[in-house]
């Protein structure tokens, strides 16, 4: 009994494995370069820029400043990090299709927000459960 697909042309599938189609490469690729282009965005244009930061101080601060604020407190308690590693871990042990997601989208954000220790571990416990990810 051979474990080919009709019209597969390549190595044969492994039991259980679910196949990694063009559309499905597509889905994480673009998931992946979204999320890097959201948190590039918010760390160059929102976090780092002196102008904003020092606006955010005075006492007549716009209404903008209370979601700026709640992101770098993100930062300083290490949320994208611990999500990502959160996320991976569960990901990896129950097979949770919203953890793997939930670990690839915040160890990105965690690897471009200054959290790149946490974030780096969860990105590899979310990418060991990918090749398997139903």
């Amino acid at each position: 009994m051979s474990n080919r697909l009709p019209g597969q042309t390549g190595p044969a599938l492994v039991r259980g494995a679910p196949l990694w189609t063009p559309s499905r490469i597509l889905l994480w690729a673009c998931v992946g370069i979204g999320t890097l282009g959201v948190a590039l965005a918010l760390r160059h244009l929102v976090i780092e820029p002196h102008d904003i930061g020092m606006t955010c101080v005075n006492d007549a601060a716009p209404w903008w400043c209370t979601p700026r604020q709640g992101i770098v407190m993100m930062h300083i308690w290490e949320i994208w990090g611990w999500a990502g590693l959160v996320g991976g871990g569960l990901g990896l042990v129950f097979r949770w299709r919203w953890a793997i997601w939930l670990g690839f989208v915040m160890s990105l954000m965690g690897l471009v927000l200054y959290n790149a220790d946490l974030a780096a571990v969860g990105l590899m416990l979310t990418c060991l459960r990918l090749p398997r990810a139903s």
